[in-house]
């Protein structure tokens, strides 16, 4: 009798489909805080993505989700940069965008105090 009850747990846990990847999701988030959805991908998808669209250098646009084909792309823009990372494994897709870069923060700065030098010696 316990065979016969080994076998048919065995069956039905064998039978069971296994778990789908996971993967955060999001559309056109400019926090990474509102990227935390949690999405179960559909059968096939195998990657989570990330875009992030940096428009000028200030605002950076974060979106995520599951993917069939997913594949790493970067493209530069006159007024922007786009760049999509791919990863396989359970919730990797958790790292969102950096607001500002370094460069950017140097040149808003630089910008910022240029308009205020311009500004003080016009009053």
């Amino acid at each position: 009798m316990k065979a016969i009850l080994f076998v048919l747990l065995a069956t039905c846990l064998a039978l069971q489909p296994g778990a789908g990847l996971q993967c955060y999701s999001c559309t056109a988030q400019v926090s990474n805080r509102d990227c935390l959805n949690v999405q179960n991908c559909s059968q096939g998808q195998n990657s989570c993505w990330t875009s992030r669209v940096r428009a000028i250098g200030l605002v950076t646009v974060i979106s995520k989700g599951c993917s069939s084909n997913c594949e790493d792309d970067s493209e530069n823009y006159y007024v922007g940069k786009k760049n999509v990372t791919c990863c396989s494994t359970d919730l990797c897709n958790v790292s969102g965008a950096h607001t500002l870069k370094p460069a950017s923060t140097l040149g808003l700065l630089t910008v910022l105090c240029s308009l205020l030098l311009w500004g003080s010696s016009h009053l």
